[in-house]
């Protein structure tokens, strides 16, 4: 679970991915969609060695019965992705104007049926979600204003020509710029090293013939990892509470399954056509 859990930024609707098409201004529909095959390969490989690791543990048979109620329960949920996907592939809305279409399905649902949310509860969700907003869009704003500063100046081709006299070709670039995001994912979170190095990483791997979406792509991979590795690791800390297990042997436990997401990783890297053919 631990592991799995860093699966939602790649796999759409992904709000890193949002964040990346924002600042470096690419499709954010044709970043979804690069998604989907990296994603349910992630979920493969790891669901695959889940199965594998566990495999003598008693088990019980099916009970469909079970699982029609749980489906019964959460398919209002489990639609959502669906009605917003459907919309943005199908061109009847933006992605943009998919937040406010979940929006207003989240609390159609709520109100009329679940019957969960009252007006006064409305006012609260609202507010707490204004501190939420009121705390990231002065980043993204910082980060649009920086992005707009190093294209003025000319910085991302400066750094490009000063890589390339170390860095000759794309290959290398690759493996450098991985380490670096794996490095990066350790300290920073994800949507702060998205919006900072986003432009920036944009602008070098341009110059080596990187497609733009691809490398949203690998970022956002690279950046996954972030969540189970210490000190900042949301996901293990998180697991430690929920579990109530020590944090050094979370840390263990979910060592090789952040061998299998490099080893994803990889291939997404050097095979741009598993992110890329679903847009070509």
């Amino acid at each position: 679970m631990t592991s799995g859990g860093t699966l939602g930024i790649i796999i759409p609707p992904s709000i890193p991915l949002i964040l990346y098409g924002i600042v470096t201004e690419k499709s954010i529909s044709d970043l979804f969609t690069a998604g989907i095959v990296p994603g349910i390969l992630l979920t493969a490989v790891l669901g695959v060695y889940a199965l594998w690791m566990n495999r003598h543990l008693p088990s019980k048979p099916w009970e469909f019965h079970a699982i029609a109620v749980a489906l019964r329960r959460g398919i209002w949920a489990l639609l959502l992705p669906v009605v917003l996907l459907g919309g943005i592939y199908t061109g009847y809305f933006s992605a943009t104007e998919a937040a406010a279409v979940a929006l207003g399905y989240a609390l159609f649902i709520e109100i009329f049926v679940h019957r969960e949310m009252r007006v006064r509860d409305f006012f609260n969700t609202s507010v707490e979600t204004a501190k939420l907003l009121g705390t990231l869009f002065p980043i993204v704003a910082v980060a649009l204003s920086i992005k707009s500063l190093l294209t003025v100046e000319q910085v991302p081709h400066a750094l490009a020509e000063w890589i390339g006299t170390i860095v000759s070709d794309p290959v290398t670039f690759l493996l450098a710029m991985n380490v670096l995001l794996l490095l990066v994912g350790c300290f920073i979170d994800v949507i702060s090293a998205i919006l900072i190095l986003g432009p920036l990483m944009l602008g070098i791997a341009e110059t080596y013939g990187i497609n733009p979406i691809h490398l949203g792509i690998i970022m956002v991979i690279n950046l996954e990892v972030g969540f189970l590795t210490p000190p900042v690791g949301l996901n293990l800390i998180v697991a430690t509470t929920a579990f109530r297990e020590s944090f050094l042997l979370v840390c263990r436990a979910v060592l090789p399954f952040i061998a299998l997401i490099l080893a994803v990783l990889m291939v997404v890297t050097f095979v741009p056509e598993l992110s890329l053919f679903l847009i070509r």
